[in-house]
């Protein structure tokens, strides 16, 4: 019975992947060799994991010594839902490989070993996906036979309720862990199990269309390989080394890139190369057409509050002026995720493939913002945190968000304002401006003019500040309660030259009357618009309040969704998810 569930589950995850002609990618063969790579630089790391085993399989290498180490994996549980789904991906991909000790070892690792939940979302899509598979491949079985207590129906009707609430609460309010370079493999990975091996044809659809909402969510943020804009989590260490995050690993695979991220390890996306699942063409065709800049609005939601706020998730704004060489990206600040949200950025291409970024921040942390998201004794949190977390209390992190930092975004232009509180723990804003500037002015107007690859950049720092030179980057620090910056970017061929680009900037009128009286600025743009923003939440453009209330899921050229629904569009082509009802639906112009 198992065998034929697995290979069932098998069977229609691969006739799926074809029944749906949009679903293929344009150039076959170019994502095979892309996935090819993948594979052979994972089954190539070193050390003993669940993705090195199951890419050396899926290459035929190394077949006893895959079995060995596996059994070396079962033999010792350890990583909660980092263990359990990865055991549940290899199991599977490897099921005809395996023998009988390995199957009942497999089998007795879920009766043994209980592992914890997690407290975020990615934790929880990863625990429920792994549970489910796993009550699935060993169904009928009494709860004394599982380590949580509970029987082998009960398990799956546990985990498949909270996938189909994941996926409603994703298509109608957005993601609470969004757009993260570090965690988007950790939804990526268990949809794509489920797509391969969910033996319920409902639930594999549902995978299906999570994947290409997902996949399309990152394609209006992606730069060649670079994860553009504003991110719910990002560590410092991607911060300092962009070419490190596991994000790019998805869109290499995914969407093609100028050069396979070798520096980042991609351990649960090997289950994305090992998928039947096949991003549609329409999805792969937005990432990578910059032919035209484009405006993009999105509406997300705030991780879960379980204290000290009023609402338990509120929305979440987000704006990112894509053109062919740079993006412009933020969210509309505030405590939006702990730890290690990633307000606003210029994020920029260089000429060897890499990308870098520019931005700001204030270093803020405190033992109320972390009792917001976490349920532990508020005294022990950022003792606790600290521990897993180095950064987050240090005044020279370059992660994280603050209750005092806003954001107003109207194209290519962004004002960003802080109204710091006295006794908040570091009274400063630091700005990151990368080495891998060509160019970096500080101009006697209070402009700073900076260059990246193809990109021109100016921002106007409100104060001033001092300047230290660290490894990655130069840290511009300014000291004062009310302050802020404008910044803007354009492509360098929008200019006949340097000089050209600077006495253009210079000629644009920035008011700072009313910065000390009331926190507010007005800056009139380039193009003669007219912004005005007093902090929090009072936003005007040419005169007219901005509601920020009414942005739906997606607003752009390329994505129109809310409510459950996502048309996603182009070249005359449009793809409909419908989470209402479950279905997805491809029309062309015309028809």
């Amino acid at each position: 019975m198992r065998g034929l569930i697995l290979a069932f589950g098998c069977l229609l995850g691969l006739q799926l992947s074809g029944s749906f002609a949009v679903a293929v990618p344009g150039n076959q063969h170019d994502y095979e060799l892309r996935r090819q790579r993948f594979l052979q630089t994972v089954a190539e790391a070193g050390g003993l994991s669940f993705a090195t085993i199951s890419a050396r399989l899926a290459l035929g290498r190394e077949i006893e010594q895959c079995r060995a180490d596996f059994l070396a994996l079962l033999e010792s549980p350890r990583g909660d839902m980092f263990y359990s789904l990865p055991i549940m991906g290899t199991y599977l991909h490897g099921y005809t490989f395996w023998t009988e000790e390995i199957h009942r070892k497999a089998r007795e690792v879920w009766r043994t070993y209980l592992p914890y939940r997690g407290d975020t979302e990615n934790h929880w899509v990863m625990w429920h996906t792994a549970l489910l598979l796993a009550a699935q491949t060993w169904p009928d079985l009494p709860a004394s036979e599982w380590a949580n207590g509970r029987s082998s129906q009960e398990n799956y009707e546990d985990a498949r309720e909270f996938l189909e609430y994941w996926f409603r609460t994703t298509a109608t309010m957005g993601q609470g862990e969004f757009d993260s370079p570090d965690y988007m493999d950790k939804f990526i990975a268990p949809l794509c199990l489920l797509y391969d091996f969910a033996a319920d044809s409902l639930l594999r659809l549902q995978a299906e269309m999570a994947l290409h909402w997902l996949l399309a969510d990152y394609a209006i943020d992606y730069l060649d390989g670079a994860y553009t804009g504003g991110h719910s989590r990002i560590y410092d260490a991607r911060i300092l080394d962009p070419m490190t995050d596991s994000a790019r690993g998805t869109g290499y695979l995914f969407f093609g890139a100028p050069r396979f991220p070798d520096e980042a390890w991609h351990g649960l996306m090997l289950y994305g190369a090992l998928s039947s699942y096949r991003v549609p063409d329409i999805i792969r065709c937005i990432a990578t057409d910059r032919s035209r800049p484009f405006f993009a609005r999105e509406r997300k939601r705030v991780r879960n509050i379980i204290r000290f706020g009023r609402e338990r998730n509120p929305p979440v704004y987000k704006a990112n002026y894509m053109s062919r060489h740079f993006s412009l990206g933020s969210v509309d600040g505030g405590l939006q995720q702990p730890i290690q949200l990633h307000t606003w950025d210029v994020t920029y291409l260089l000429d060897d493939g890499r990308s870098d970024q520019l931005f700001s921040l204030h270093p803020y942390y405190s033992a109320m913002e972390l009792a917001m998201f976490f349920p532990e004794p508020v005294k022990m949190l950022v003792e606790d945190i600290v521990k897993s977390k180095t950064t987050y209390s240090s005044e020279d992190k370059w992660t994280g968000g603050s209750p005092y930092e806003r954001t107003f975004q109207h194209q290519n232009t962004l004002i960003v304002l802080y109204d710091l509180a006295p006794d908040t723990p570091y009274r400063h804003i630091d700005y990151y401006f990368p080495k891998t500037l060509s160019r970096r002015e500080v101009d006697s107007s209070g402009w700073i003019f900076a260059q990246g690859g193809k990109t021109l950049i100016a921002v106007r720092p409100f104060r001033p500040g001092q300047w230290r030179e660290e490894k990655t980057a130069y840290r511009f620090r300014s000291p004062y309660l009310k302050n802020g910056h404008v910044t803007v970017a354009f492509e360098a061929e929008a200019f006949s030259n340097w000089d050209a680009f600077k006495a253009a900037i210079r000629a644009t009128r920035l008011d700072l009357s009313a910065l000390d009286s009331r926190c507010e600025v007005s800056y009139i743009t380039l193009d003669g618009d007219t912004l005005r923003f007093r902090f929090p939440d009072q936003r005007r453009l040419n005169g007219r309040a901005v509601d920020l209330s009414q942005t739906p899921l997606f607003d752009s050229p390329y994505l129109q969704g809310n409510d459950g629904v996502l048309r996603i569009m182009h070249g005359g082509e449009t793809l409909i998810l419908d989470f209402n009802k479950p279905e997805i639906h491809y029309e062309k112009a015309g028809e």
